[in-house]
């Protein structure tokens, strides 16, 4: 077979997995609103997501354990996909607080497996042309999810909800057999990097040494940022729809011509990234995302109409292009190749799992208290000392350095 057509159908693969495995993450624009139409109150919501986002805290656990037993995160990532498909077709049938729990749970465990999984996948195949590409294949996945927005807006009736999310599971489900046939990552354990410094590599790494490493001063300290962070961020995003629905009355459509506008603007900022983490370092591509996550809040709580609300949005993407993506890329530079798939499964938990499971089920406790409005007002303050701090933290962390492969050692 000739290798460049090998690594054209690879590089194919990883494009069109992050494009539909994105397309079916379009799902959660709905999920608050959702719950809402189901008759579920406020602080239920809240219930709803802290317990389902519960179930993050346990899936990068799992996540290593598959890795290990299943010899990397291809076949994790296939049977998080499978699921994942199955819970959202079956999320707007769900009736009843306990069963709505129950499957929800089970949608996001799988779900949330699929973003550091497939991280982990495409980064074996494509970290060889250099830090920047892997921004470049990033973007086609927020494409994926703004093609989602942009068909659901053209679809406002509440009674065709189901049927997105049925359009949202196809999506899941059609990247298995793309990644079945033409997205095979590299065992981390036989990596040629390894291969080079330890020709008997061993097993790949487990839980307790995933643990050690991100132990380590600074990737620890960035960790509690991005985790307090995505605490106020998962506040504002979680409710979003609801409050767009109750602050300004502008109707379903209002839900997705908001998340257009804002993966609309991730994509030029994930380009932005690519520029910049060549030519600057992750240090300025971190403080992008987090200070720009910082702007985002501000916005948004201190917003008192539709089109200031629009206008924190733009900086959605700074989160997800900026600090996720940085910090995927921080890992990837700074451990051995074995090492890697379990960091990234590992860190989603204190980026995403318990944020996302605190910050959903504060946004209920709140808005039932105190209202909407108090959750975004909230929001904005935990992000203001967030970014205060990330001021403080930025000096600390690795500017522009050549990219190279650590030694297993």
């Amino acid at each position: 077979m000739n290798p460049s057509a090998s690594r054209s159908g690879s590089l194919w693969g990883v494009s069109a997995v992050m494009f539909l495995s994105f397309t079916g993450f379009a799902a959660a624009q709905f999920h608050g609103y959702l719950f809402e139409q189901l008759g579920f109150s406020p602080l239920q919501i809240g219930l709803l997501f802290g317990l389902g986002f519960a179930a993050d805290i346990v899936a990068p656990l799992a996540q290593v354990l598959a890795i290990r037993r299943l010899r990397g995160p291809r076949r994790p990532l296939m049977l998080a996909l499978t699921g994942a498909g199955i819970g959202t077709i079956l999320l707007p049938y769900a009736q009843g607080f306990a069963v709505a729990a129950l499957v929800f749970s089970f949608t996001l465990f799988c779900s949330s497996s699929v973003n550091p999984l497939n991280t982990a996948c495409s980064l074996e195949l494509t970290r060889s042309r250099g830090q920047g590409f892997f921004f470049l294949i990033r973007t086609i996945g927020t494409a994926g999810y703004l093609v989602a927005c942009v068909f659901c807006y053209f679809h406002p009736e509440p009674a065709r909800l189901p049927l997105l999310y049925a359009g949202f599971a196809l999506a899941s489900i059609l990247a298995i057999p793309v990644i079945a046939k033409t997205f095979i990552p590299e065992d981390p354990r036989q990596a040629p990097e390894d291969i080079l410094v330890n020709p008997k590599p061993r097993r790949t790494p487990g839980l307790r040494r995933a643990w050690r490493l991100l132990s380590a001063p600074l990737a620890k300290r960035l960790l509690w940022t991005l985790g307090i962070m995505n605490f106020a961020n998962a506040m504002a995003t979680l409710v979003q729809g609801n409050y767009l629905m109750a602050r300004f009355s502008k109707g379903q459509a209002s839900i997705s011509l908001a998340w257009i506008i804002a993966t609309a603007c991730e994509i030029p900022l994930m380009l932005a990234c690519a520029w910049l983490v060549r030519r600057h370092g992750l240090r300025v591509v971190l403080g992008v995302g987090l200070l720009g996550t910082t702007l985002k809040l501000f916005f948004l709580g201190a917003a008192n109409s539709y089109g200031v609300f629009l206008a924190g949005l733009v900086f959605h993407g700074a989160f997800f292009s900026g600090a996720v993506t940085g910090f995927s890329l921080f890992l990837d530079q700074r451990y051995a190749v074995s090492d890697r798939p379990s960091l990234q499964a590992l860190g989603s938990l204190f980026y995403a799992g318990l944020p996302m499971a605190l910050g959903g089920l504060a946004a209920g406790v709140i808005w039932q208290a105190f209202g909407l409005n108090a959750v975004y007002l909230t929001a904005a303050v935990i992000g203001l000392g967030a970014g205060a701090y990330t001021m403080v933290l930025l000096p600390k962390l690795p500017g522009k350095t050549q990219y190279k492969v650590p030694s297993t050692q």
